[in-house]
């Protein structure tokens, strides 16, 4: 299989992988024929990307990390939680604020022996985007992220809970922003982003007086926003003061949203969120942290069409963790763009005159400086 942007979907291609609605439900199953309704259909739930089966990448298979029935429980949860606490029923708020840690280790704790059963595909952690922007699949690839750094770090279970559920948490403070800021789609104003900062505040008073998530989780809310030197918010911690947990997400938080795709913008590609988190390291980030994030990340995904210097195109076939940037590519059009009969695999580790220039798909990736990006 391989990605493809919807811009060049085109009817009658396969999906190679199922795509799921902001609220965790699946939209198209795996082999489902693309007609012109269901490809309109993704372009109205803001699907930027699908997976299609393709008969010269057939054996390339982008594995997910965790189960789609997973993803979907979690999501679900997320979402019927959140939701929950903002209706103006104050008893069925009640009742959910009860339940909400319940809810949370349960689906935390399928996302983390998913985790622990596939931990040799750990090194290919950038093929979890759901192409979705939604905030619940956002809680989900922050936890997926934040969990595998805490695995590399050697955390006992205890607290890749504490960590895991701090992440999927992680924006609950965004409930109490003002639902025409959630919904806006274009860049929030100055002003607005000052509101925004609040979430942190609001998630971290909502959390901590819940007896059955850790006060550690929610400081993840409170601080996954601060900065080393700073310049973070809410309170401007520096240093040690701020806890490794809400680190640790804010470097995955800020990796997920810079590489998914927004209203007013497309996504980043892997390098360049790298290259940005990677210039952070002991200034914004601990160095420590930064590299056992990197470490997890493929920096072409296992199915992303690339360009060779030559001109060559080819499909991401296969990824040495310790060797991302050179993956093996399956070679499909030659520097003219005619297509190759048979393509062929070549491995970029061996070859060392020859490397990625880009991404062929120009319609998923924004090119610009990431650096003068922000998120929130």
């Amino acid at each position: 299989m391989r990605l493809v942007s919807l811009r060049q979907v085109r009817p009658g291609m396969k999906l190679g992988r199922t795509v799921f609605t902001e609220d965790g439900k699946v939209l198209l199953g795996t082999g489902m024929v693309l007609t012109e309704r269901l490809i309109a259909g993704l372009t109205r739930s803001k699907i930027d990307a699908v997976y299609i089966d393709d008969p010269r990448t057939e054996d390339i298979q982008v594995e997910e990390v965790i189960r789609p029935q997973t993803r979907q429980i979690a999501v679900e949860a997320i979402e019927k939680t959140f939701k929950q606490i903002t209706n103006s029923n104050k008893l069925a708020r009640k009742i959910s604020l009860i339940e909400m840690g319940l809810h949370f280790q349960r689906a935390f704790s399928s996302i983390l022996d998913d985790l622990l059963l596939n931990k040799q595909m750990i090194g290919h952690l950038s093929s979890i985007s759901s192409h979705s922007p939604s905030l619940y699949h956002h809680s989900v690839n922050v936890a997926v992220l934040a969990t595998a750094v805490g695995m590399s770090l050697g955390y006992n279970r205890q607290r890749l809970m504490d960590l895991g559920i701090g992440a999927m948490l992680h924006d609950m403070g965004k409930l109490n922003l003002p639902e025409e800021m959630l919904q806006k789609e274009e860049r929030w104003t100055d002003e607005e982003k000052e509101i925004a900062k609040q979430h942190t505040m609001h998630g971290f008073n909502m959390l901590r007086k819940q007896h059955d998530i850790s006060l550690l989780s929610a400081h993840v809310c409170l601080q996954h926003h601060e900065r080393l030197d700073g310049s973070g918010y809410p309170q401007g911690l520096q240093g040690k003061q701020i806890h490794e947990y809400a680190q640790i997400v804010g470097i995955a938080d800020v990796y997920d949203s810079l590489t998914s795709p927004r209203p007013w913008r497309k996504r980043y590609m892997p390098q360049d969120a790298l290259e940005y988190l990677l210039g952070s390291g002991g200034h914004l980030f601990e160095h420590q942290l930064v590299n056992a994030f990197i470490k997890h990340i493929a920096v072409f995904p296992i199915g992303s069409s690339v360009v060779l210097n030559t001109g060559e195109v080819g499909v991401v076939s296969r990824v040495d963790p310790d060797y991302s940037h050179r993956p093996t590519v399956r070679i499909i059009k030659d520097g003219r763009g005619n297509d190759i009969h048979p393509p062929f695999d070549l491995n970029l580790k061996a070859s060392i005159k020859l490397f990625i220039v880009g991404f062929e798909d120009d319609d998923l990736f924004r090119m610009n400086d990431v650096a003068n990006e922000t998120t929130s």
